[in-house]
């Protein structure tokens, strides 16, 4: 008995640290996050794109397009932009390479980021560089999502763009936490999304029921619908994103079903690999 009454009475002391724990979240004030990176109508569109010519037809179609590029890094930590999915076809090339001399050691590294941005370059024949993005399209914005947590990647990124009026067109997002972390650190004046650790935490303090309490630095909550065919957030994670007052970009979108989520949801922004298909599900001619 005195075993299940020392149980209960630890039940009811969880019960109201989880209750004032709730209770001080909710009643922390948050402001809306003003910044000339949000000064486009709503909803902000952002496609992913991969090469100069991508860049240059989305921009036709829509004229105020936000980019994403997927950045990635050499040996040499020259920020490029490639998908990820990508490197294996360069991989291979390496290793069949060495089958065919065995007599010429060639060096085999495991990443893209073990080669030196020549050879890189040299195989993805139109793989351009960070900058050059940054330095033809002057007027435009972009989603920095660095893929490879390298060292010294954050100062490289801060580098590349430097020359070219980075500070209100530049949002930078990661899977990796420690590399949002480490750019802020250089240049807090950019703007910051979301982690995969970010998400992460905010799925399992929700399901604590302390979701109001919890932790979030980013500057807009940026979440894919699933990660490793899982949902990456819920209701209640969007309704306390909308509480503190942070835009939401969901995507990439890839169905009327995922964009009518997106929307019912109320998000700021939708995020594609598919601009055009994307633009005719919003009722949107090109930009005339």
């Amino acid at each position: 008995m005195r075993i299940i009454l020392i149980s209960v009475f630890s039940l009811l002391v969880l019960g109201v640290l989880i209750t004032m724990t709730r209770i001080w979240g909710l009643s922390q004030p948050h402001r809306l996050y003003e910044h000339a990176f949000f000064s486009s109508s709503t909803p902000i569109i952002i496609t992913k794109v991969k090469t100069l010519e991508e860049a240059k037809e989305a921009i036709k179609l829509k004229s105020d397009v936000v980019l994403w590029l997927d950045v990635r890094f050499s040996l040499e930590r020259v920020p490029f932009i490639l998908e990820k999915s990508r490197d294996a076809a360069f991989l291979e090339m390496k290793r069949v390479e060495q089958e065919k001399h065995p007599e010429t050691p060639i060096f085999i590294g495991a990443r893209l980021s073990d080669y030196p941005w020549e050879q890189i370059n040299e195989f993805y024949k139109n793989t351009p560089a960070l900058k050059e993005f940054y330095e033809q399209f002057p007027q435009t914005r972009f989603v920095v999502n660095m893929v490879d947590n390298v060292a010294d990647a954050h100062l490289k990124v801060v580098e590349a763009v430097e020359g070219f009026k980075p500070n209100e067109r530049t949002l930078i997002q990661s899977d990796a936490l420690i590399l949002m972390t480490s750019v802020k650190d250089l240049k807090p004046e950019w703007v910051y999304g979301t982690s995969v650790p970010d998400l992460m935490r905010l799925l399992t303090l929700d399901s604590m029921y302390v979701l109001p309490a919890t932790i979030f630095k980013g500057d807009v909550f940026i979440a894919p619908f699933t990660i490793k065919n899982r949902p990456a957030f819920n209701d209640e994670i969007i309704a306390e994103m909308h509480r503190r007052q942070k835009r939401i970009f969901l995507g990439p979108i890839q169905s009327e079903a995922q964009l009518q989520k997106a929307q019912s949801l109320n998000a700021t922004g939708y995020i594609t690999d598919n601009l055009p298909e994307l633009l005719r599900l919003l009722g949107q001619g090109p930009a005339q």
